[in-house]
């Protein structure tokens, strides 16, 4: 089989920002980290990694890749991102901006 004989398969990315109040870094860094480790337990989670920009220590970049939308919706109504990002890290920053993407997945 060669790879053009290879069905891609579909996957939903979420890319978030995430700007923390300046002093808040390592609580909410720490919640993040929960909050990864149990998301990476999810069926439908295909990956889930968060960078620190090396420049600006109060700028989160959070990679997230699901199966499906659905997977993405099963994660936000799960019980950790209920009590660790909805409870712990949205309140605690100072701006968030959350895209959606579709694709592939396959490197050309």
């Amino acid at each position: 089989m060669s790879d053009t004989d290879i069905e891609p398969t579909a996957r939903f990315q979420v890319i978030a920002e995430y700007r923390l109040h300046t002093g808040t870094e390592r609580v909410v860094l720490g919640h993040i980290a929960r909050l990864a480790a149990a998301s990476r337990t999810e069926p439908a989670n295909v990956s889930y990694e968060f960078f620190r920009d090396v420049e600006d220590p109060t700028h989160v970049v959070i990679l997230e890749q699901y199966v499906d939308a659905a997977g993405f919706d099963a994660h936000l109504k799960s019980e950790h991102f209920e009590t660790i990002g909805r409870a712990e890290i949205i309140p605690r920053l100072a701006a968030r901006t959350v895209r959606f993407y579709e694709g592939t997945g396959q490197r050309q």
